[in-house]
């Protein structure tokens, strides 16, 4: 007969994943194992087994989850009916607030995703893409005639999100800039750029030679 899942089921595995990305985040998967991660719980190996199969199955989870949420609530932002730099500024906030208050799996997603299982591997994708996706609609929204080229605008979000992405490395709330006064200038630099320029005969794509 198979063991029935207790009333709390559900929130244990939450707290062991919790528990694990700290340490995924703090030392590396590879260097952190099933008994770490359950003495972190105060939990015995067998009854870290109960939940998850390994310690693979703890990093597919918790990154498909983090990686499905964002995309769940950049979906919302996207279809709200609002003008689009108001919009690619709250996708641009939504993305600091969601990296800065789950920290330990966006490190753990950035450093450590080459060690899921193929099939979580491609889940995360999947969804990065969609992600990239709802970037490109904004900003061909924004500017449609200069990024008409799926090229160009898919460059450029890219160039956005590694912005984003690599942010938790350096922000802390403790300093002068708030969440909230980060995803402004972030946004402004997106629309604007340092120098402002949007005179007509401006060309942003220009190489220029040197």
């Amino acid at each position: 007969m198979a063991r029935s899942r207790s009333a709390d089921f559900d929130d244990v595995r939450s707290s062991i994943l919790d528990a694990a990305a700290r340490l995924f985040a703090a030392q590396g998967f590879r260097n952190t194992s099933i008994v770490d991660i359950g003495l972190a719980c105060e939990a015995s190996k067998s009854r870290m087994y109960h939940y998850f199969a390994s310690k693979e199955a703890m990093l597919e989870e918790m990154l498909t989850q983090h990686v499905a949420t964002l995309v769940q609530m950049a979906a919302e932002v996207v279809a709200l009916p609002l003008d689009p730099r108001d919009k690619l500024r709250r996708y641009v906030a939504l993305h600091l607030r969601h990296y800065y208050e789950s920290r330990d799996r966006h490190t753990v997603l950035i450093e450590d995703a080459d060690h899921l299982p193929a099939q979580g591997r491609a889940a995360v994708e999947r969804s990065e893409q969609q992600l990239v996706a709802m970037l490109v609609s904004l900003l061909q929204q924004i500017q449609p005639e200069r990024l008409r080229d799926h090229h160009l605008a898919t460059a450029d979000a890219m160039l956005i999100y590694g912005m984003l992405n690599w942010t938790y490395t350096w922000y802390r709330p403790s300093g002068r800039l708030t969440l909230d006064a980060l995803a402004d200038r972030a946004t402004r630099l997106c629309l604007y750029g340092i120098a402002g320029d949007t005179s007509p005969g401006a060309d942003p794509d220009r190489v220029v030679a040197r």
